[in-house]
């Protein structure tokens, strides 16, 4: 994470996606359709600013609909919740902790899927910043209750943000990479605080990183009730909440379920439009799969890319695909001869079959992407130059010295679809004349090795924490933070700067023209081949509305969803 680094947590975004997996500023509006065939499309309204991230809700036009078996006013998820830590919005920072945590509390500032460039006020109503770009000023919504019935005011937010950086816990860095210090946040007068940063940065940016969950606003009154030992709380906090979101958190039982009960003194009109949600700890894709076709669950989010594939048309079922900001990479090592050349890189970027690897051994469960800058991001670039070329491949090996080839190896995972795609690489690269050597490690292990600069050819993921392209842009591009081009030895001072200018640039579209200007670069002379986006396919029963899967994995809202239509 700095980064979600993908290595760490790369099981579990197996199992969370396929198991078969292997897991700003204002603008026109535009409309995302998908033509309807034989099966039946929604349509999504996507802010411009990025290219829009389509999703896609697949369900039979036969009637009648499927029968509700589960409660009307009840929700069920079928999930696995097995990485699970803490309800603690200071602490979390698994999947299901930050899903779970973003319907118990509200933030200061928060994105509305599928729009993930506009930020929009929640507990803020309003902000003003300085003309140095260092100090916020933050204006209180009035009116918000927590669920305990106490007024949310500007102490609690003082406390909350405060409360982060005191704890130190993983997640506290998305905050703390700009306020350094607890007295940097102050209370101002009842309804307005005052955030001082340690330097100016975009706007957009640190916007954005007040809507993960780490920012979440905590009722001071109630956690400090329950602190001992100077834990502010954080014991209590584990499986206890203490917020003004739409859902309380009732249960949690860590091997059966979860439990949410709508908040009462929600403060936005109509919601939650469920009264319960229960989120099943259902760790195996072939038990969701069982359950939601036999209607006793409304959602499953983990079924592997074959087992969607299966329910596809089936009557009463739709399947809701979005793309995540989630990239996955082939990392050359420029300190490894001769992938130190751009010749052999742009080599290795045309003997990629890349279509088949999304069509033949992921079944369509991603999108072709080839630069760093996921899909639905602020400059996020869609150009995909690269395509299987052998005859290209081997002019480009010629040139560069090399016409008969080299001696590599390739590092991946030993699980699948990790194992068939690196296969698939060597085979594709042999016919360039690459002979391919495939090492198998751990997820742990490779990314250990790999953060030391001691891999030649890897086989990786990155998505991002926050829905900011600075995220991407500094670690596939500058080597100074020690993450993705540091690792891959790529030392380039263009791309490194280019990163950091736009990192401060506060006018929006001058942010993106250089997102843009600098995915463009790294598309040509970085040490990356990009292999894809990948997809969230989740399914639901046909008379779930408004359901809409999280391309991150924190801005999941149920507040909205609801269930109807079923006989």
């Amino acid at each position: 994470m700095s980064g979600k680094d993908w290595g760490i947590v790369i099981a579990l975004l197996i199992v969370g996606l396929l198991i078969g997996y292997f897991a700003a500023g204002p603008g026109k509006t535009t409309t995302t359709t998908v033509t309807q065939t034989s099966v039946k499309t929604v349509t999504v309204t996507k802010t411009a600013g990025a290219p829009p991230q389509t999703t896609t809700k697949t369900t039979t036009t036969t009637k009648p609909k499927s029968v509700m078996k589960t409660p009307p006013d009840t929700l069920i998820i079928a999930m696995d919740t097995s990485d699970a830590v803490s309800m603690d919005p200071a602490r979390a920072y698994e999947f299901t902790s930050c899903f779970v945590v973003n319907q118990l509390y509200d933030k200061l500032v928060d994105f509305e899927l599928p729009d993930l460039v506009n930020v929009k006020p929640e507990v803020a109503e309003k902000w003003d910043i300085s003309k140095d770009g260092k100090v916020w000023t933050f204006h209180i919504r009035k009116g918000i209750k927590f669920a305990s019935g106490n007024p949310l005011t500007a102490d609690d937010v003082v406390y909350s943000l405060q409360r982060v950086i005191k704890l130190k816990q993983t997640a506290s860095w998305v905050l703390t990479q700009f306020v350094s210090k607890p007295e940097q946040i102050q209370k101002v007068d009842d309804y307005t605080v005052k955030i001082t940063l340690d330097k100016p940065v975009a706007p957009s940016f640190f916007l954005a990183t007040l809507t993960f969950t780490t920012s979440s606003v905590v009722d001071k009154q109630v956690v400090e009730a329950h602190a001992k030992n100077g834990d502010m709380g954080s014991d209590w906090m584990t499986d206890h909440s203490a917020g003004s979101g739409p859902f309380i958190l009732e249960k949690w039982d860590r091997e059966a379920e979860i439990v949410l009960k709508a908040n009462p003194h929600y403060w936005k009109p109509g919601q939650p439009a469920v009264k319960k949600v229960i989120i099943k700890h259902v760790p195996e894709p072939t038990d969701q799969l069982l359950l939601i076709k036999k209607g006793d669950v409304d959602i499953v989010t983990d079924l592997t890319a074959e087992q969607v594939k299966q329910v596809e048309g089936t009557p009463g079922i739709n399947v809701i695909k979005v793309e995540r900001t989630h990239i996955v990479y082939l990392g050359m090592n420029v300190a490894v001869k001769p992938l130190d050349k751009e010749e052999v890189r742009d080599a290795i970027r045309y003997c990629i079959d890349y279509d088949s690897i999304i069509n033949d051994i992921l079944l369509g469960a991603a999108i072709k992407w080839q630069t760093v800058i996921p899909k639905g991001l602020l400059g996020a670039n869609p150009k995909t130059p690269y395509k299987k070329d052998v005859a290209k491949a081997k002019q480009l090996l010629a040139k560069a010295g090399v016409p008969n080839g080299f001696s590599i190896e390739l590092t991946t995972p030993p699980t699948y679809p990790q194992i068939d795609i690196a296969t698939k690489i060597q085979a594709d690269l042999a016919e360039c004349g690459i002979k391919v050597k495939i090492v198998q490690m751990t997820a742990s292990e490779m990314y250990e090795k790999y953060r030391k600069q001691g891999l030649q050819l890897v086989l990786a993921g990155w998505g991002s924490d926050y829905p900011d392209p600075d995220n991407n842009a500094k670690a596939f591009g500058d080597y100074r933070v020690h993450q993705l081009a540091w690792r891959n030895s790529w030392y380039d001072n263009h791309s490194a700067d280019l990163a950091e200018k736009a990192a401060v640039e506060f006018d929006t579209n001058k942010r993106k023209q250089m997102y843009l200007e600098l995915t463009d670069y790294i598309l040509d002379h970085g040490p990356y081949a990009i292999l894809y986006q990948t997809l969230a396919q989740h399914v639901a029963r046909d008379y779930v509305k408004n359901y809409l899967p999280d391309p991150t994995f924190f801005l999941e809202d149920l507040s909205k969803v609801s269930k109807a239509g079923g006989s």
